[in-house]
């Protein structure tokens, strides 16, 4: 049951990274799921709005906003790619409970490439950062990776 609510919510990533394509963003999608139900979902925006306008980041801070808290620890964000390191900082000050993503980038990713996920050291800054999230990744990655490779951009996969 838990790897079909994970799957189900990559999809929508995917589907929200298309949409981003589609209106000339970065195909990036990202949702804020708590008890089973998305609580918001974004696209990328950031070369249409602002440069940090990431969909990890709309997705938070809507997700903030429907909650009317500043503390998603009971909360999983879901992305179709792995979070980058300004996104990842901002996922641990989120206090996000877990981090589910299809595609890793060991180029750039905040999980694979710079170690701010799992990063233990953090927690003496609490209360502004919190314990890591738990991670899963891979999670419907060669449909991600399809999507990137459709669209032109290199991904390397570890």
């Amino acid at each position: 049951m838990i790897m079909e609510e994970h799957e189900r919510f990559i999809r929508r990533c995917i589907e929200l990274a298309q949409e981003a394509l589609d209106d000339g963003d970065n195909p990036f999608g990202s949702v804020v799921v708590r008890d089973g139900e998305i609580v918001a979902e974004a696209r990328n925006s950031a070369l249409h709005d602002d440069i940090t306008d990431h969909a990890e980041v709309i997705a938070m801070r809507r997700a903030r906003k429907a909650l009317g808290t500043p503390d998603l620890s009971g909360c999983t964000l879901y992305s179709n790619c792995e979070p980058c390191p300004m996104c990842s900082f901002m996922i641990r000050e989120q206090k996000m409970a877990a981090v589910v993503f299809a595609l890793r980038t060991p180029h750039m990713g905040g999980y694979t490439r710079w170690d701010i996920l799992r990063d233990q050291g953090l927690v003496r800054y609490e209360p502004v950062f919190a314990t890591p999230p738990d991670v899963i990744t891979g999670i419907l990655e060669d449909e991600a990776a399809e999507q990137f490779d459709n669209a032109g951009w290199t991904i390397h996969r570890e």
